[in-house]
């Protein structure tokens, strides 16, 4: 099972090489039965209507089979989960962050560096932090009006 989460591309590109050689057989197949399918029967429409809906069949039983082996490997990893939110992180190193992060009800201060999470204090319910999503952009906008007043004074 952790073959498939490790990449989860391979299985398919596996699958879609080993169906390769069966979808130029069946090509062949379908050029031979034309052939000799014209020899004695010229022009038949029953004959190009089957041909058609079969071709139909065919590409949709492929699509489905498409959609099915993506969901069950790549599309799991893009739904969004709600449960889990960062509130607020801060970098204290190149490669190493603090993360303050909302799981459900409670919220865990983590650390965070290249190879290695750990969980370095988990606030209790009455310690909770909320943090203004304007809290950075309130002071640099504050010293930005006051260096365009001063540039327009002069």
């Amino acid at each position: 099972m952790t073959l498939f989460l490790s990449n989860p591309v391979k299985p398919i590109a596996k699958f879609l090489i080993v169906l390769t050689p069966l979808f130029s057989a069946a090509a062949f197949a379908v050029e031979e039965t034309s052939a000799i399918t014209q020899k004695a029967l010229p022009h038949t429409n029953a004959d190009q209507m089957i041909k058609m809906v079969l071709g139909l069949l065919f590409v949709l039983m492929l699509i489905f089979l498409l959609a099915f082996l993506f969901k069950k490997y790549i599309g799991s990893s893009f739904i969004a989960n709600n449960s889990l939110k960062t509130i607020a992180g801060v970098a204290v190193g190149q490669k190493e962050r603090v993360v303050l992060v909302q799981v459900g009800e409670r919220q865990v201060l983590v650390g965070v560096s290249p190879g290695q999470v750990s969980m370095l204090y988990a606030l209790e319910k009455g310690e909770e932090v909320t943090v203004a999503k304007e809290m950075g952009k309130s002071a640099f906008a504050d010293k930005l009006k006051q260096s365009l007043t001063r540039l327009e004074k002069k």
